[in-house]
Formats: structure tokens, C-alpha cells, sequence
């Protein structure tokens, strides 16, 4: 009777080729973000000058405003000694939605500093320059946002699909294959892609969800004026918060499951997909 402890076997798990995929995403990310926007440039250079497509999605701002409102900021939000202040009436083109028109009140004290910080106050402007508290929803942001992951899935899913790869992918030696040993067709590797910039289309759909709420804590322009006067400045911490909360979860989604499912991530386990060495 053999009553030799049978040796335990070991467990040969998958490659995960981590830090390969992770150098052949940024060179490929890196070679298709500068793609598209050489190729917007150089789209939007070919409209005519005041077309919506070649309008910057930026503020373009002229020093001064109206009597009334100078007189109406002088009173609600009068200065200090030792503050300065400059009125703007500023403009935003977004790309088929027209322009929007902005107050920009900004207050500095001397001496300048990076200690003392400078007050902004910006609100919409009605067609009779009158400040009006509402929201402004981010459309241009979240159009932008979602072309942009989507173009960027479209050029991996057609470097990916029947057998081809990226430039990363290439460089470091790695391909995207199917259960069934060949690569995937377009259809899966679109979804494949789809799936690995979900948190790109949930962030830029969580930035306008954002825009939709109010930015100041009133809807009257000459409290709101009282409230800066008094030293009221508006706080990003909020922002930073979420930006770190979609880092968090973007982490997790991409990084996470080459721990817990022996190196195949959430969408490659999705599209039975895996990347393997070539």
C-alpha cells in the first residue's frame, strides 16, 4: 500500500500580460486622441468663418457692461479699499445650439497673491443684458464627450476585429482572440470596445446630469451680489469629489479583474473574449 501524500498539483493560470496591455493601450490611446483632433482641426478649418462647426466652444469676452448693471453690481457688491474689480459681458458658441451671453464680475485684493483668492461671479444674461439665475446645460460638453469615446472605440474595434491589431498591440506583441481561437469578428470587437469605455460615456453623462442643477445657492442676482460681497466664494469640492469617485470606478472596471478573474476583464469575460501573446 502507497501511503505517499499525493503531490499537490499546481494551478497554471492564464497569463495577464498587465503591464503589456496597459503600454499597448497608452500608445494606442496617445496615436488615436491626436488623430481626432488633427482631423477635427482640419474639418473645422474647412467652414467658412462664422459657421456653427467653426465657432470654439470658448468665451469670448468684452471689458464693460451696461449703466444700469454697472450701477446695480456698484451697490449690491460694493469695494474694499484694497480690491479691484472688472465687469465682462462674455459669449459662448456651442456647436448647433447658438450662443449663450454671460456676465463675468471678477474681484482681486491687493496685493495679489496665491494666498488671497480671486472671487468670480459668473451668470447667464437674458436678451436685455439682465442677469438671470438658471441653469445652463452642458450639451455641447456631453455631444463632444460621447462622439469622441465613440470615435475613439470605432478605431480600436477596427484595428481589433478579424485578426488585426493595433500599433500598441503589435509594438508589445499581443492580440485579441476569440473563444474559438480566431479573432474576433467587428461586431464583438465594437462591443468589446463599447464595454471598455463605459466609464467614459457614464462620466460624460454624469457631467451634463451636473449641469442640470442650479450653480448658485439663490435665484436673485442682487442677494447673490451680498452674498460675494460678504466673502462668499463657490466651492469645488463637489467637483474634485466626483472626479475622484469616476477615477475609483474606472479603476476598478478596468483593473480590478485581472485579480479576480485570472487576467480576462470585465468585457473581454463579457464578449468571451482574452488577449493573448503573438
Amino acid at each position: 500500500m502507497d501511503n505517499t501524500a499525493a503531490m499537490p498539483q499546481s494551478i497554471a493560470l492564464p497569463p495577464r500580460y498587465f503591464w503589456r496591455r496597459l503600454a499597448a493601450f497608452a500608445v494606442d490611446i496617445i496615436i488615436f486622441q491626436a488623430a481626432i483632433l488633427i482631423a477635427v482641426h482640419y474639418i473645422s478649418k474647412t467652414f467658412p468663418e462664422g459657421s456653427h462647426f467653426a465657432d470654439k466652444v470658448s468665451m469670448e469676452c468684452a471689458v464693460g457692461v451696461p449703466d444700469q448693471l454697472a450701477k446695480r453690481i456698484r451697490e449690491g457688491w460694493p469695494l474694499k479699499t484694497n480690491e479691484s474689480r472688472t465687469n465682462e459681458i462674455c459669449e459662448e458658441r456651442q456647436f448647433g445650439l447658438g450662443k449663450q451671453r454671460y456676465l463675468r464680475i471678477t474681484v482681486e485684493m491687493e496685493p495679489w497673491d496665491y494666498v488671497t483668492p480671486t472671487q468670480v461671479l459668473t451668470i447667464p444674461l437674458d436678451a436685455d443684458d439682465n442677469p438671470v439665475s438658471k441653469t445652463v446645460p452642458a450639451y455641447s460638453e456631453f455631444i463632444s464627450g460621447i462622439a469622441n469615446t465613440a470615435l475613439i472605440a470605432l478605431a480600436f474595434a477596427c484595428f481589433s476585429a478579424n485578426g488585426r491589431r493595433t500599433l500598441g498591440k503589435a509594438v508589445f506583441f499581443l492580440r485579441v482572440q476569440w473563444i474559438d481561437g480566431e479573432g474576433p469578428d467587428f461586431g464583438i470587437a465594437l462591443k468589446r470596445e463599447i464595454l471598455k469605455f463605459s466609464p467614459n460615456l457614464l462620466f460624460s453623462a454624469a457631467i451634463f446630469a451636473i449641469s442640470l442643477f442650479p450653480v448658485h445657492p439663490t435665484q436673485d442676482f442682487d442677494t447673490l451680489l451680498g452674498m460675494f460681497h460678504g466673502g462668499y466664494t463657490p466651492s469645488n469640492n463637489g467637483t474634485i469629489g466626483f472626479y475622484v469617485l469616476w477615477t475609483i470606478a474606472a479603476t476598478a472596471w478596468w483593473l480590478v479583474p485581472f485579480m479576480e478573474w485570472r487576467g480576462q476583464t470585465f468585457y473581454d469575460r463579457i464578449c468571451a473574449c482574452k488577449v493573448v501573446s503573438a
